[in-house]
């Protein structure tokens, strides 16, 4: 009985999915990420703002891929974009789907709510930045930053995206 609980107890608490962008660590839900993927073919679209990459075709369904670095003002390390460690993290978010590159996916992770510590205050150029960082957690001897999926896109983003699968 006792080791129940144990094992209860170890269940609880966020996975979130690591991953390296450029010099950074973060974290996302794992539960927001639907898939990561090698490179695809990215294609891209006249009119899809400037904090869109392209979209890619996934199984048939058309899936629009975000500049994340941009987005949190970050530069990406593989900008050559051959790096094997490069990958494509597919979410859904909002009842939709988006993807974004990173440099490196590191793993998954099991963290409690107490371990998370909230961010700093954000200087006023970050305002979005400073949306979607909802706190701070060591790993492994990295600090990983956690970040809210639901906050990842702009509105006016959002706004666009619908009018590509038409």
């Amino acid at each position: 009985m006792n080791s129940e609980k144990t094992c209860d107890r170890s269940r609880r608490g966020t996975q979130l999915v690591t991953f390296q962008l450029g010099d950074e660590s973060f974290g996302l839900p794992v539960a927001s990420v639907r898939e990561i993927l090698r490179p695809i073919d990215l294609f891209c679209v006249p009119g899809m703002g400037a904090d869109v990459e392209g979209v890619i075709n996934l199984r048939g369904e058309i899936i629009p891929v975000v500049k994340l670095g941009a987005l949190l003002g970050v530069v990406s390390r593989s900008a050559e974009r051959s790096s094997k460690k490069r990958r494509i993290v597919i979410l859904d978010v909002r009842a939709t789907s988006l993807g974004f590159f990173v440099d490196e996916v590191f793993e998954v992770s099991r963290v409690q709510a107490q371990e998370i510590q909230a961010p700093p205050d954000f200087a006023q150029g970050a305002a979005h930045a400073a949306q979607v960082v909802t706190g701070i957690v060591k790993l492994a001897g990295r600090m990983v930053i956690c970040i809210n999926p639901d906050k990842l896109m702009l509105d006016d983003l959002m706004a666009k995206e619908p009018a590509i699968g038409t």
